[in-house]
């Protein structure tokens, strides 16, 4: 992959403050408005009041369109095809929009004045001669962020031509994602945005440890280059739910780019802003030719985008042929001190790291915001006397909250 690819402003809102607890119920041109999250007062200059964060970058709320379960994006988006044959026609967004710095990125002329910078963090891609055809991945649900700052952090795979980045596809799961402001995952089915408008298919709840499966596919015959009209399908199999924008226009770009893993994220101040999991694995992930053969070996290259970005929170990228493993968060080191005899006294922890023998250091790495249990055992003839330090009490356990350094005392006699 070159490595001076620069990825798509619409992937690249960053300062989110406070996000509305609310749902818009109005239509625009008949297409129901959903609340995105604000940009609130920390957006960057230049960003106007008013405008909301999407997968995509700053924009106007008005050009942010969501199709209910049938409707159709005709193929060169002036119009929808409702389910019941109504059609509608929609104008062109008359607002720019902002890439994470503030700089503006006029949607109508994109195709030929890209924006600097955005808010990709990592990823697994591969480009292509020619072009792609499908492009499948499963994830699990991470665990809830342990602190909340208002952040966003979007996890997908993704497709984009990477000679004319015009457009991207994209099967999206989000923490915050549709701005209602409370701490949720939820995904949705994304296309943006050649005519300046974005389109979402309508956002699904999904809760952590749940399976994703994220779909996009060509709907055209086996050989055709530059596919017209694609599904792009994400489908949580723990519920059975899921969400599909169906016959999505591709504007004429030409997927020969494929992101087998992309982290995204906007106003994380910390590290505990992120999943306590530390990381995110993309399996299962099948990649298919224009012909629709799958590709046994992509040949999935790690990107990395935050260049000198504040935090940065041990963000890594580990790829075989059908997985794409992103790393992020800050390790923290958890030090326990044995004071006891030599006949058997130890301390291990829950998740492993700590296995302590007698009179001595102990140390392990465990992500930030890991809740580690400790549990104290001891030889024939011995007695635990108990916890000192981030722990107190002597009984058998007890738990440490992993989000900065920390050190524990267990004594025995």
């Amino acid at each position: 992959m070159n490595s001076k690819r620069i990825p798509r402003s619409f992937s690249a809102p960053a300062a989110l403050a406070c996000v509305a607890a609310f749902i818009l119920f109005t239509t625009w041109f008949g297409i129901p408005l959903r609340a995105q999250a604000p940009a609130g007062p920390n957006r960057p200059a230049g960003v106007p009041e008013g405008f909301v964060i999407t997968p995509f970058g700053y924009f106007h709320p008005s050009c942010v369109l969501h199709l209910a379960e049938g409707d159709k994006a005709l193929t060169d988006e002036s119009a929808i095809q409702h389910l019941n044959g109504l059609r509608e026609n929609i104008a062109a967004c008359d607002y720019p929009h902002y890439t994470s710095r503030g700089k503006i990125a006029d949607a109508r002329a994109a195709s030929v004045r890209p924006p600097e910078d955005d808010g990709w963090i990592e990823s697994a891609s591969v480009a292509t001669n020619s072009s792609y055809g499908k492009l499948v991945a499963t994830w699990t649900v991470p665990p809830a962020p342990i602190s909340n700052d208002g952040q966003i952090v979007y996890f997908f795979p993704g497709m984009e031509d990477d000679d004319d980045v015009v457009t991207i596809i994209q099967p999206v799961l989000g923490w915050n994602m549709d701005g209602t402001g409370g701490a949720a995952w939820s995904i949705a089915s994304w296309n943006c945005c050649y005519s300046g408008n974005i389109w979402e298919s309508t956002p699904v709840g999904v809760n952590s440890t749940d399976t994703i499966v994220g779909t996009i596919a060509s709907t055209c015959g086996a050989g055709t280059l530059s596919c017209s009209e694609w599904n792009i399908t994400t489908y949580d199999e723990t519920s059975g739910k899921g969400t599909t924008l169906s016959n999505s226009p591709s504007d004429g770009q030409t997927f020969d780019w494929a992101q087998s893993g992309v982290l995204e994220v906007h106003h994380v101040a910390q590290c505990s802003d992120y999943p306590p999991s530390g990381k995110l694995t993309f399996y299962n992930v099948a990649l298919e030719d224009n012909n629709f053969q799958l590709i046994s070996n992509p040949g999935w290259s790690a990107d990395f985008w935050a260049g000198d970005e504040t935090p940065q929170c041990n963000f890594g990228v580990q790829t075989t042929a059908t997985t794409a493993t992103l790393f992020f968060g800050v390790p923290e080191t958890l030090t326990v001190q044995v004071e006891g005899y030599a006949s058997g006294p130890s301390v291990t922890s829950s998740p492993a790291g700590i296995n302590a023998g007698s009179d001595g250091y102990f140390s392990a790495n465990f992500t930030q915001g890991t809740v580690v249990t400790l549990t104290a055992t001891h030889g024939s003839g011995d007695t635990f006397a108990g916890w000192g330090g981030a722990c107190s009490g002597n009984q058998a356990t007890c738990t440490v909250t992993m989000n900065a350094a920390k050190s524990v005392n267990a004594t025995f006699f």
